[in-house]
């Protein structure tokens, strides 16, 4: 009797976890990028085991780091290119306060707020990629990089907002 309470025990387990390593699989093959999705979200231990609504946390936390580094990147750039990058570093610094309020949204409930997620979310994905509209062809190679690796992470933000 007890090997088949253990026997389901264990079953329950496996299906719980490949539950959850579904959902990854689900948010990020729906990304721009998934392989940086599923990197992402993989190498954080709070996704084995978050919902929707923590996947969005967490894509939240990276979005503003990675966005934290387009400022960066842009503050790098002198000469002709430095109207571009303190137009990137503003823009940059709205996207942040777009993906703060972001937060907000994911911990409240109802279905207003998922349409507030998504509003903030695509303000803060057009934030960032008007760094790349302002330098236009004369993009540094490090701005355009850390931008793009911005954009790639707040639209997973975003599949997750549209799956709620």
């Amino acid at each position: 009797m007890a090997s088949v309470f253990v026997l389901a025990i264990l079953s329950l387990s496996l299906l719980f976890i490949s539950c959850e390593a579904d959902l990854i699989g689900t948010v990020c093959a729906k990304s721009v990028n998934p392989s940086l999705c599923t990197n992402i979200l993989r190498s954080d231990p709070r996704a084995r085991t978050a919902d929707l609504r923590g996947l969005g946390q967490i894509s939240v936390e990276k979005a503003k780091a990675a966005t934290q580094d387009t400022i960066s990147a842009a503050k790098s750039v002198g000469g002709s290119g430095k109207p571009a990058a303190e137009t990137c570093v503003s823009v940059c610094g709205d996207a942040i306060d777009n993906l703060n309020q972001c937060s907000a949204y994911l911990k409240a409930s109802g279905r207003a707020r998922i349409g507030d997620l998504q509003t903030k979310g695509s303000a803060a994905l057009t934030d960032v990629s008007t760094c790349d509209d302002e330098f236009g062809d004369s993009e540094p190679a490090n701005v355009k990089q850390a931008s793009r690796k911005a954009q790639d992470i707040i639209d997973m933000l975003l599949v997750v907002a549209n799956s709620l």
